[in-house]
């Protein structure tokens, strides 16, 4: 019933007039974020008991990422983070109670979650205080910096799987435009990322 009643509730305020004063549309986006922050951590839990369960797989979709990419139209770099989102935060109890109380964005949790993904649990019971004792006072780069250092810290071995994983996940996807252009996706690793970032800087019009 619950649900139901956020379903409707979203339903009608998103085909509801927007207010004129910028300053009301300010404070209710504010609203809106943190709404959907608590959402997102709902949706979280319901995804990884879907996922611990294979539910996905009973329902006819390969995998739990493929069902988040069907069912929920997500791409496949946000069905990704969601799924490590969903599965860390049943085994990191401070950051998901934080998460749900509203002491933590989305984005500082995903940053968390992400540095913690591939490590056994007691590495990452020694990493989530830190983190999170972190979090309090500074932003989601921030964080996803200082768990890149735990990473490598905690498990040298999977700095080097990490490279390896993040190299494989490369694309570039390309479509026509409507009015005859190129647009599309990609992703690099990091070092490429960052050659490509000195080019943009460059030559980039502002």
């Amino acid at each position: 019933m619950l649900v139901a009643s956020v379903r409707e509730s979203a339903q009608a305020l998103a085909s509801a007039p927007v207010p004129d004063d910028a300053d009301i549309c300010l404070a209710e986006a504010e609203d809106l974020l943190f709404a959907r922050d608590r959402i997102t951590s709902a949706l979280a839990d319901r995804v990884a008991r879907v996922h611990r369960v294979g539910q996905a797989r009973r329902h006819g979709h390969a995998s739990t990422r493929s069902w988040l990419r069907t069912s929920g139209g997500m791409t496949v770099v946000g069905a990704g983070r969601l799924l490590t989102l969903a599965v860390e935060l049943a085994r990191l109890p401070r950051v998901r109670e934080k998460f749900a109380a509203g002491e933590l964005a989305a984005g500082v949790a995903e940053a968390i979650c992400a540095a913690i993904s591939g490590l056994p649990d007691e590495q990452a019971a020694l990493a989530e205080p830190i983190l999170v004792e972190l979090a309090a006072r500074a932003g989601a780069a921030e964080v996803a910096k200082a768990g890149r250092y735990l990473r490598a810290v905690l498990d040298p071995d999977g700095e080097d799987r990490d490279e390896r994983a993040d190299y494989a996940r490369r694309f570039l996807r390309v479509r026509p435009g409507k009015g005859g252009g190129l647009e599309g996706e990609f992703y690099l690793p990091r070092e490429h990322a960052a050659r490509l970032q000195a080019l943009l800087d460059a030559y980039a019009k502002p």
